[in-house]
């Protein structure tokens, strides 16, 4: 079954929002000010590579990433580190500075408290830093990848959804991703039952069973807890309907299928998505069975 974007002429689109949106000193801004950010800048460097578009030999942009690093390898904070080392891994590049004591001494399970005005759940930082100890080899070990985990599982209901006070979609996303960057097999979760209970006719999937409507982030989500589980989501196509929703006359993606501005964030979580529903229907998952993840 054929997606329901056309890839080859909305791609080029893509391609050329993310590349307008490039400032003077190598970083990006999604309003296309001359005020880049390292987000922005990871957005547009992980869409791009997605895209198969990333520039060669962008000596610009590493310079910029680099600039963030401090003289004792540490960053102002995590996502500021996690998002800059990210990117320059994409560029095929490295920090000047070895990260590995900043990013161990970070390393630590989530609190259960509000949670970082950065981030849409509290699981967020932690997955950032065990990404990054997966990227980099750098091994998680003894006390500190346990404690991880058992908070992970401690907060893993029995039908398999996570969360701190009430499940979400996205904190599933990210306890899960944070388990499968620890090496830790998810075939011992019972985590199907929790994504079908996020399932939509109309959508795809809800960030909350009963809430409505969701968002692209939502979509990505769902989309990525079945993708890690091995599981066929029953309404895939809903899915990518709802992206192609989102598509902005600009070539970028924006949040809501109510319209608004396209951004660079949104832009790579429709392409990420989109990855992920191509790998769901080409390795032939089958929506009634859940084989887990080792």
């Amino acid at each position: 079954m054929k997606p329901m974007i056309d890839t080859i002429e909305q791609n080029a689109k893509t391609t050329r929002y993310i590349l307008n949106r490039r400032c003077r000193d190598g970083g990006y801004c999604f309003y296309r000010l001359n005020e880049p950010n390292v987000a922005d800048t990871f957005y547009a460097l992980a869409s791009l590579q997605m895209l198969d578009a990333l520039p060669e030999d962008d000596n610009a942009t590493i310079s910029f990433l680099h600039s963030f690093q401090k003289e004792d390898g540490s960053f102002s904070n995590v996502f500021v580190g996690c998002r800059a080392i990210a990117g320059l891994i994409i560029l095929g590049d490295q920090p000047q500075r070895d990260p590995t004591d900043w990013i161990i001494s970070s390393l630590g399970p989530p609190q259960d408290g509000i949670r970082p005005i950065e981030s849409s759940s509290r699981y967020c930082q932690m997955y950032l830093l065990t990404d990054l100890c997966r990227s980099l080899a750098i091994r998680a070990t003894g006390p500190v990848r346990e404690t991880i985990i058992n908070t992970i599982l401690w907060n893993v209901h029995l039908e398999g959804e996570a969360g701190f006070q009430s499940a979400t979609l996205t904190d599933t996303s990210y306890a899960l991703s944070i388990l499968v960057n620890l090496g830790y097999p998810l075939s011992s979760i019972r985590s199907s039952s929790c994504i079908r209970c996020f399932e939509d006719p109309e959508f795809g999937f809800l960030v909350v069973p009963g809430i409505y409507p969701p968002y692209l982030e939502d979509i990505h989500a769902g989309v990525l807890v079945s993708f890690l589980l091995g599981y066929h989501p029953a309404f895939l196509r809903s899915c990518e309907a709802f992206i192609m929703r989102c598509v902005h006359q600009s070539g970028g993606y924006v949040r809501s299928i109510f319209g608004g501005s396209a951004t660079l964030e949104h832009t790579y979580l429709a392409l990420d998505a989109m990855r992920m529903i191509g790998g769901i229907r080409k390795n032939n998952i089958g929506c009634t069975s859940y084989p887990g993840t080792a």
